[in-house]
C-alpha cells in the first residue's frame, strides 16, 4: 500500500512530493524531484526506470506523453501505478488494471495524487480536498494531504505503520544560489510515520528559518 502527492508552488518556485507506505524506506524508491524539470512518483511495484528515464523525458515532453513512452514499452504496466509534474504544474497519472483495489489517481491545479491497496476512494477525495483548502507553505501542505488520507482510513488492511517521505526543491536554493534541494526528510520505519514526518518537518522549518538552510 502506497499513497503519493505532488504539489508546485508557482509563486515560492517550489515542486515536492510526499509519500507515505507500508513498505520500508519509501523515499528511496517512489519520489525523484528535480526543479528545473518536474516531479514523478512511481508506485505499486515500482519501476525505477520510470523515475530515470521519466525525469529527463519531462523536460521535452508533456507529462502524458511522458507516461505513454514509460508505459508503452513496460510489459508489467499492469500493476504499475505512476504520477507526473512538470515545473508547469501540468500533470498525468496512470494506474494499471492489475492495481490492488482501490487504486487510482485524481489531479486539479497545481496536484496530483495517487494510491493503491486503500480501503476506500474516500482517502485519495480527503488528500486532493486537504491540498485544495490549504494555504501556506507547500511542504505543510503536503504532510496535511498525506495525514487527511491517513484519517480516511489510508491502508487496506488498516495499518499505520510503514515510511514516509517528503522532498521539495526550490529555484536557485543552497549554496551561492546554485542548488535546488530545499527539503529532503525520510522516516524509513515507524508506527507513525506520517506524524514523525511532520514532526522532522518542524524541526527542519526552525532551522531554516534560523539558518536559512
Amino acid at each position: 500500500m502506497t499513497f503519493s502527492i505532488i504539489g508546485i508552488d508557482k509563486k515560492r518556485k517550489e515542486i515536492g512530493i510526499a509519500c507515505f507506505s507500508k513498505f520500508i524506506g519509501v523515499g528511496g524508491v517512489v519520489p525523484e524531484v528535480k526543479f528545473n524539470f518536474g516531479a514523478i512518483a512511481t508506485q505499486s511495484y515500482a519501476n525505477s526506470n520510470y523515475k530515470i528515464e521519466g525525469i529527463n523525458l519531462i523536460k521535452k515532453f508533456n507529462p502524458q506523453k511522458v507516461i505513454n513512452k514509460l508505459t508503452n514499452k513496460d510489459k508489467s504496466k499492469e500493476i504499475r501505478q505512476v504520477i507526473i509534474m512538470n515545473s508547469k504544474g501540468e500533470s498525468a497519472g496512470f494506474t494499471g488494471k492489475d492495481n490492488v483495489f482501490w487504486a487510482g489517481h485524481l489531479s486539479g491545479k497545481d496536484f496530483i495524487c495517487a494510491g493503491n491497496m486503500l480501503i476506500r476512494e474516500k482517502v485519495l477525495n480527503n488528500i486532493k480536498k486537504s491540498f485544495e483548502n490549504s494555504k501556506g507553505d507547500l511542504s505543510e501542505r503536503l504532510i496535511k494531504s498525506l495525514l487527511a488520507g491517513e484519517k480516511a482510513g489510508g491502508d487496506k488492511r488498516n495499518r499505520k505503520f510503514g515510511s514516509a517521505a517528503l522532498i521539495i526543491e526550490k529555484k536557485n536554493y543552497g549554496f551561492l544560489g546554485i542548488g535546488n534541494r530545499y527539503i529532503d526528510l525520510r522516516v524509513d520505519y515507524s508506527k507513525n510515520a506520517i506524524r514523525d514526518l511532520k514532526e522532522l518537518l518542524k524541526i527542519k522549518l526552525k532551522l531554516l528559518k534560523k539558518y536559512g538552510k
